[in-house]
């Protein structure tokens, strides 16, 4: 009997370095239905247009998936968001192992950008940080679309967390794709990481517990 359906091994693991450049498109949400359908959320400038450059990679940059029908589901309004049928997909348990899966494909198969300054999401990451005092701080790390607007992920020196900072007009004082940098505004930022620790400072848990049980008591009080 042959064996129709074909082999995912959904190995979530890194890209080797030197592979080829690839660009996030979209992420598979979670299953829809028991017939192998996904929820799907799509980065590209027209939602729709997700399929339109040929088979998606996964997170290994190995698997790929063709999709074969996208749909808007009736009970999610957001553009965005879609129900997606793949080719290689036939069941709920293949989807359910595809949750929280991007899906890429490679640079060289998107239409080249009209405007000299335009740029995709995923040119950002690598770029090194800038303040507007000149001052670099670090590099961005990942870009994020959670629904609610672009999230930049930046890993900066003396911190040991990365860190997540909208990514607004207000902010962003220059992007310079080519020179390898992305600058911000130094006093917006300064405000913004008021509430995070810095890799020299020490937690200390005791008194963090001290003072959270005294607030509490004193909020009892009141």
């Amino acid at each position: 009997m042959v064996e129709s359906k074909p082999s995912l091994k959904i190995v979530k693991r890194s890209a080797p370095e030197g592979e080829g450049h690839l660009v996030c498109l979209g992420v598979i949400m979670a299953p829809h239905g028991i017939q192998g359908e996904v929820k799907l959320k799509s980065f590209t400038q027209d939602p729709k247009q997700i399929g339109a450059y040929g088979p998606l990679f996964l997170d290994n940059h190995e698997d790929k998936l063709t999709l074969l029908k996208l749909r808007s589901p009736k009970v999610i309004s957001r553009e965005t968001i879609f129900v997606a049928r793949f080719k290689e997909v036939e069941d709920r348990e293949t989807a359910q192992l595809l949750t929280g899966q991007k899906l890429f494909v490679t640079k060289d198969k998107l239409p080249k950008l009209a405007e000299p300054d335009a740029f995709y999401f995923e040119d950002l990451i690598g770029l090194k940080i800038l303040s507007t005092t000149q001052k670099e701080l670090g590099h961005v790390s990942a870009v994020f679309d959670f629904g609610a607007g672009e999230i930049l992920e930046l890993e900066l020196e003396g911190y040991k967390e990365s860190v997540m900072v909208p990514f607004l007009k207000e902010w962003v004082a220059e992007i310079n794709v080519d020179a390898g940098f992305l600058m911000l505004d130094a006093a917006y930022l300064a405000e913004y990481l008021k509430p995070f620790k810095s890799s020299d400072e020490k937690w200390d848990d005791e008194a963090e517990k001290k003072n959270k049980k005294k607030d509490e008591t004193e909020d009892h009080k009141k």
